[in-house]
């Protein structure tokens, strides 16, 4: 963090009490930034995890504050925040050479045009990995972002955009990032092959395709045991970023069409047990997707996006798999 610049930007919208959240991986530095910040102003930690851009606190949180600092992630651009968020990107300054990186995967498949994208803190390793592949004779490019994104190239978890703007152009994708969460969702949005470079490990790039059909596979076990559901929770999420209550309520209607009960549920801490005393056959969540596509074990009843309930009750997609992604969302009350 670059405290001289945070401090500047709260003191330009006159901010005196803040909130400041912190990713767990930063969290064993909390004590730095605290004593930092509260030379000018008063402090309170969240204690809780978050999400990303999308996740800057609670209403009530914000009845206590004037601004909110977030460390780790960018702004959503086209998020209405309730109260003003400082975010300071964390850039990962991991400088190894890309010059042992076995390129056998690409050459194998004859892939020459190559589609580069990134999680935000990899975004300087993304530019020094394009630098490498176009002096090995690729042709490389990073996709336009849409506006729920600050950058080209940039992905989160509920949006592959960059993606989507080079699936025609490229013979595949590259993400660099840590894990699986990214790459595993990049795959499960387009048809091209996607490889994951992971930056906490020894460089290879790894085809994330044989992961992405089993991924499917399980989903697609999930929506089937959704086929006789009769009582549907559609799950609105009051996160800022994930609000999508249009789309909810647009859905109640749906179900209710085909003679099937629905009722809607505010949740901003997505777990089983909120869920499991109504006693429902089926969840819909509209929030983040990955609730549903990732946590999906967790629940008793069948949990879906609502890209897959359109899917199996509306028999979109023409038997292909879609991917929920999150473009825009609606302005809290």
């Amino acid at each position: 963090m670059d405290p001289g610049r945070v401090i500047e930007r709260l003191k330009e919208i006159k901010a005196k009490r803040i909130l400041l959240q912190l990713p767990d991986g930063l969290k064993p530095h909390v004590f730095d930034y605290f004593n930092e910040l509260s030379k000018n102003f008063n402090v309170i930690v969240s204690s809780s995890g978050f999400y990303g851009a999308c996740d800057t606190g609670t209403m009530d949180e914000w009845k206590n504050v004037d601004a909110v600092v977030q460390l780790g992630h960018t702004e959503i651009p086209n998020v209405n925040y309730k109260v003003p968020v400082i975010f300071e990107e964390y850039i990962n300054e991991d400088h190894r050479s890309f010059n042992d990186l076995d390129l056998t995967e690409l050459e194998r498949n004859n892939y020459k045009n190559i589609s580069l994208a990134y999680s935000i803190q990899y975004r300087q390793s993304a530019e020094e990995l394009s630098k490498f592949l176009k002096e090995k004779g690729y042709n490389v490019s990073m996709g336009k972002h849409d506006s729920r994104l600050k950058y080209d190239g940039q992905l989160l978890g509920c949006n592959f955009s960059p993606l989507h703007d080079q699936e025609s152009r490229n013979d595949c994708h590259i993400i660099v990032s840590t894990g699986v969460f990214h790459a595993l969702g990049a795959q499960l949005s387009v048809e091209k092959e996607v490889f994951i470079l992971d930056m906490s490990e020894p460089f290879r790039l790894r085809s994330m395709k044989s992961e992405a059909e089993r991924h499917i596979r399980r989903r697609y076990a999930n929506m089937a045991r959704a086929l006789e559901a009769k009582k549907f929770v559609v799950v609105v999420d009051t996160k800022v970023g994930q609000y999508r209550m249009k789309l909810a309520e647009k859905m109640i209607k749906e179900i209710q069409d085909m003679g099937k009960s629905a009722v809607l549920a505010y949740s901003n801490e997505s777990s089983p047990v909120e869920f499991e005393n109504m006693m429902a056959d089926c969840i819909i969540f509209t929030g983040c997707p990955r609730v549903a596509t990732d946590d999906f074990d967790r629940y008793k009843s069948p949990i879906l996006t609502a890209q897959e309930f359109n899917m199996i009750f509306k028999k979109k997609g023409n038997g292909k798999y879609i991917m929920d992604e999150i473009v825009n969302v609606d302005t809290m009350p």
